[in-house]
């Protein structure tokens, strides 16, 4: 049997620090794991890790980024009322620092699956779900990774659009079932669902609620009522990630494992602040469940 390894990340600003963090310790543990990826899926910040991996860039390297840059991205604030809360600068700028201007997605070293959501598709006459892959064939390619990172990346309020798209968490903020989806697709990755393995990375369990009374709340109350800050934006974001968690242990079973610690208090996606909070929470996590999968099952 030949396994066809997938390894996604979820969206959720800098609290893929965490995600970077975990990746870190799984790839000291396993120095050969990210060898035999022949896919990677990553929804906004995930965006940032996958395409990152598939050109080679190291876990550690990426733990770096977010260390070292991440009071960068999310610098100059505004309002947010009617403009974007941070330019699209700083994340350029960070992201200028890994990926080459000119490099396309089909440059790359392994497959990737980056979710978008296109506001204008002038083919359809309508905003659509959009997958930004290289797998052959793609009408995508040839976009250039810095582009794509930036589409998926690009959360209403936070953050301009980029080029007509906008944050790929309002289409899969976990991004597995998608991978998922593409792998088994007879003209992309053409593989049988039992051959897959996927190992699932979150951006950590969010502990978020809404505890008022929410029975007469209009739309002023659904965009600002804290907490959480933009609770609506919230819910479309990282609210729904636990769907594709289920429908993607319900298609592979025990070839899927999630990883995705339960953060201790709320962090929002652009509180720069927590970045060196959330990595030590990485380096504490206990592997032992998924370092017992991944001898069993993904190496195995």
């Amino acid at each position: 049997m030949v396994k066809y390894r997938i390894l996604t990340f979820d969206g959720g600003g800098i609290r893929g620090a965490l995600t970077a963090a975990l990746l870190t310790r799984l790839h000291d543990e396993f120095p050969g794991l990210l060898h035999g990826v022949e896919l990677f899926a990553g929804t906004s910040t995930g965006a940032i890790i996958a395409l990152g991996l598939a050109y080679g860039v190291t876990p550690s390297a990426l733990t770096d980024l977010y260390l070292n840059e991440g009071g960068t991205i999310f610098a100059h604030k505004h309002w947010g009322l009617c403009r974007p809360k941070y330019g699209a600068e700083g994340l350029r700028k960070a992201l200028e620092r890994v990926f080459p201007s000119d490099l396309c997605l089909q440059d790359l070293k392994a497959r990737v699956l980056i979710p978008a959501f296109r506001l204008n598709d002038v083919r359809t006459g309508t905003w659509r779900p959009a997958f930004f892959h290289n797998f052959p064939g793609s009408s995508t390619r040839q976009e250039k990774v810095l582009d794509v990172a930036l589409a998926s990346s690009a959360a209403p309020v936070y953050f301009p659009s980029h080029k007509g798209y906008i944050d790929g968490g309002v289409v899969a903020g976990n991004p597995s079932t998608a991978a998922i989806a593409e792998a088994i697709h007879e003209e992309r990755g053409g593989q049988h669902l039992n051959d897959l393995r996927l190992l699932s990375l979150g951006t950590g369990v969010n502990p978020e609620k809404i505890t008022a009374a929410t029975s007469r709340w209009g739309l002023l109350a659904w965009m600002f009522h804290r907490p959480p800050v933009l609770p609506l934006l919230e819910i479309l974001l990282n609210g729904v990630g636990e769907v594709d968690d289920y429908m993607s242990a319900q298609l592979l079973k025990e070839r899927y494992f999630r990883l995705n610690p339960r953060l201790p208090e709320p962090v929002a996606l652009d509180d720069a602040g927590k970045i060196p909070g959330l990595i030590e929470r990485g380096r504490q996590e206990d592997l032992g469940p998924v370092l017992k999968w991944l001898e069993g099952v993904w190496l195995s």
